[in-house]
């Protein structure tokens, strides 16, 4: 088939299908079994007293952060080194790199928005003893599936960034616990971060997803130890500061994004 007769739409359109049939033929759909056993283990062991003491909540929100971006990574962290040489045969008939990828990032996009729910839904039954009683943008549901999505799918597109700059599935595999290394370390909520490695937090995704958390637990007048919200940068519970964290995490997915279809469209480079 000559690409170059589909129009960039059209690409996305068969490539998206192309996804779809992956995600019934190979069972792809076991990704919401997993999210759901990792977020209900996470969720066995976090503290009864989250959102309402603060140490246990910034520890319950750590944890939960956590189980999103590794659910992200292992979305999508071999999904495109795996079909590297045929990416670079299509590309020399007509595939246009930015449709292939924004194909991928539509069905990551459904992939994460699913995980998300099952990740908020068990979250919520854990602690719905002491919920959050209000959002600060939407109701606190809402307000906290966008924090958990953003996370996620953040997360999922850094998959992608590795899995078009690397060869190999077995590169791509080994690069990925490097990277959850660093977002998880330099979250801010296991170290005290200083210097170097503060500045270095505030580009992890880990950062301000806890900071979203902990801003939305922080709206529950009864929490106790509230004072200790207050010391937290991020934590503030205003709107503005909440849509400013969702602003930054999707910022973070749209240049991890735009940087994997500029390393990819180099295909034609590879030696091999």
């Amino acid at each position: 088939m000559n690409d170059r007769r589909i129009s960039w739409t059209g690409q996305i359109r068969i490539y998206l299908g192309k996804c779809w049939r992956l995600f019934l033929n190979e069972k792809q759909w076991k990704n919401f079994i997993s999210s759901f056993l990792i977020i209900l283990i996470i969720c066995t062991v976090t503290s009864s007293d989250m959102f309402r003491e603060f140490k246990d909540t910034k520890n319950g929100a750590f944890a939960v952060i956590c189980a999103c971006i590794w659910i992200g990574l292992f979305n999508s962290i071999q999904s495109i080194c795996r079909e590297r040489a045929i990416i670079k045969r299509e590309h020399r008939t007509g595939l246009r790199i930015s449709s292939y990828l924004l194909a991928h990032v539509i069905y990551e996009l459904f992939l994460c928005a699913v995980e998300s729910v099952i990740v908020l839904v068990v979250m919520l039954l854990r602690n719905r003893l002491h919920l959050p009683p209000s959002g600060l943008v939407f109701p606190m549901a809402i307000d906290m599936y966008f924090v958990l999505f953003f996370v996620t799918f953040g997360a999922d597109m850094i998959a992608i960034l590795i899995s078009s700059i690397v060869k190999r599935e077995n590169t791509a595999m080994t690069v990925m616990p490097f990277v959850l290394i660093i977002q998880l370390v330099m979250s801010g909520s296991v170290f005290e971060l200083k210097g170097f490695s503060e500045w270095v937090s505030y580009i992890t995704l880990s950062k301000w997803g806890l900071d979203g958390i902990c801003a939305i637990a922080n709206t529950y007048e009864h929490v106790h130890n509230q004072c200790d919200f207050a010391s937290v940068k991020g934590c503030d519970p205003t709107a503005g500061n909440l849509l400013k964290i969702w602003a930054i995490l999707l910022g973070f997915a749209v240049i991890y994004i735009v940087l994997s279809i500029v390393v990819l469209s180099q295909v034609d480079k590879d030696e091999r």
